[in-house]
């Protein structure tokens, strides 16, 4: 019962990672108005949130669209003309690229079961809309570490594919994978912390939501086994 995040451990591809995130100056809102262009074509260009993009592909559509029907929330996402990792950006956007998920997935982790994948992209993309939910780019949030951020938004992941009811999750490649993208393997100045810390929050929130608890808050989720 893990997954994650966003990102990968090394240095051809950490320069655009999601853990540097993108300034914005809104809350949970829908995003600004250069984000939602009126008609696009699947292989169209477009500006949102000030990001050169294209209309979002599938699965990863559908995956953000279940994510914001079960929050109440209405995070666009788009596929980025830039390579580098899913990241939550200023206007409220969600973005990613297909080569760089095509190489975190296939090359870096060696997945290429559907099975192990889909639970897998619902969590890199729970993680981006915890981002924007918790409004980790307001202003006002500027001084909470970005370790504090990471990890809520990693159990907020947990939360969200425990609710969605999404457990086929591999331990083994989820492990690997927050190992992968934690301070462990790609330095502490990237502020996620490592890989167990990872991944203990992601069981927490997965923990939180299967007892009933809410997403956040101060009443622990203790005594069912795994921290």
């Amino acid at each position: 019962m893990l997954a994650g995040s966003t990102v990968v451990g090394a240095n051809p591809l950490r320069a655009d990672d999601d853990w540097h995130v993108v300034e914005r100056h809104t809350t949970n809102a829908p995003a600004e108005p250069d984000a939602a262009p009126a008609a696009t074509a699947p292989g169209d260009t477009l500006k949102a949130c000030g990001e050169a993009a294209r209309p979002a592909g599938e699965p990863y559509k559908t995956i953000v669209a279940q994510l914001n029907d079960m929050w109440g929330t209405n995070f666009p996402v788009y596929e980025s003309l830039r390579v580098g990792s899913p990241h939550a950006s200023t206007g409220g956007c969600i973005f990613y690229n297909q080569q760089f998920l095509n190489t975190l997935l296939q090359q870096w982790m060696r997945i290429d079961d559907p099975d192990t994948v889909r639970p897998m992209l619902y969590a890199i993309f729970a993680h981006e809309l915890g981002h924007q939910a918790h409004g980790d780019l307001d202003p006002a949030n500027a001084g909470v570490p970005a370790k504090n951020k990471e990890l809520a938004a990693d159990q907020f992941a947990g939360y969200s594919l425990e609710r969605m009811g999404i457990r086929r999750l591999d331990s083994v490649e989820v492990t690997r994978y927050y190992q992968l993208t934690g301070d462990d393997f790609v330095g502490a100045a990237s502020g996620h912390g490592n890989g167990g810390e990872r991944t203990n929050a992601f069981q927490y929130g997965w923990h939180r939501a299967e007892i009933g608890l809410s997403e956040q808050g101060t009443q622990p989720a203790g005594g069912l086994g795994e921290p």
